[in-house]
């Protein structure tokens, strides 16, 4: 195809798609190709976008923001951050160290592959840090592993947070102390009940 009928197939199809476009559309695409526009339609375009008076009261205001501002290099982000940020006290409520699973294998001297296995199967109480990582309570575990009873009562609650924080708070039905130091003197049984009992009146 020679170029001059090139243009004239390529005009054509412009033509056609600028036929189709509505006042609003044709004013911006002169603006942004910087044709003239006819002063009558310039100003139909004005008060079109000047807002209406409401009878009596004030003119309608628009909030109009200044946009993202500029982008700044993470560093310097990190350094703001901290500057207005606060210590996070949210995991106080744990009453206990909380390390991750990299800390927890080297401790107890086993594979990845079997806290992940005991995380899974409710052996332990895994909390949730971000969307990949867990976080474990020191306190479930003993030399070898972790306590007895812990599987039995970590599916008995809706999550492992919540399994965790009735654990650690002393209990009438205990005797008044906290339902996982029971379970690491192995009185496994009285605390399945009391678990039993707090779920009954949940």
């Amino acid at each position: 195809m020679k170029q001059s009928q090139q243009r004239h197939v390529l005009t054509q199809a412009i033509e056609a798609k600028v036929h189709r476009l509505d006042m609003d559309a044709l004013v911006r695409l002169a603006a942004d190709l910087k044709v003239p526009v006819p002063a009558a339609t310039a100003r139909t375009q004005r008060s079109k976008s000047t807002p209406a008076a409401h009878p009596g009261g004030p003119t309608e205001r628009v909030l109009v923001g200044k946009g993202i501002g500029r982008v700044i290099p993470a560093a310097e982000g990190t350094r703001r951050l901290d500057q207005i940020s606060v210590e996070d006290e949210s995991t106080d409520w744990a009453e206990s160290e909380l390390v991750g699973a990299g800390e927890i294998v080297e401790r107890l001297g086993v594979a990845r592959g079997t806290l992940d296995n005991w995380r899974k199967g409710n052996k332990v109480i895994a909390l949730r840090k971000g969307l990949r990582n867990y976080v474990y309570p020191l306190r479930q575990f003993e030399r070898l592993g972790p306590i007895g009873g812990l599987e039995r009562l970590a599916s008995m609650f809706s999550s492992h947070e919540e399994a965790w924080e009735w654990l650690v708070t002393p209990n009438r039905m205990t005797d008044g102390k906290a339902p996982i130091d029971e379970l690491r003197a192995g009185n496994i049984e009285p605390v399945v009940k009391a678990a039993e009992g707090a779920l009954d009146y949940a």
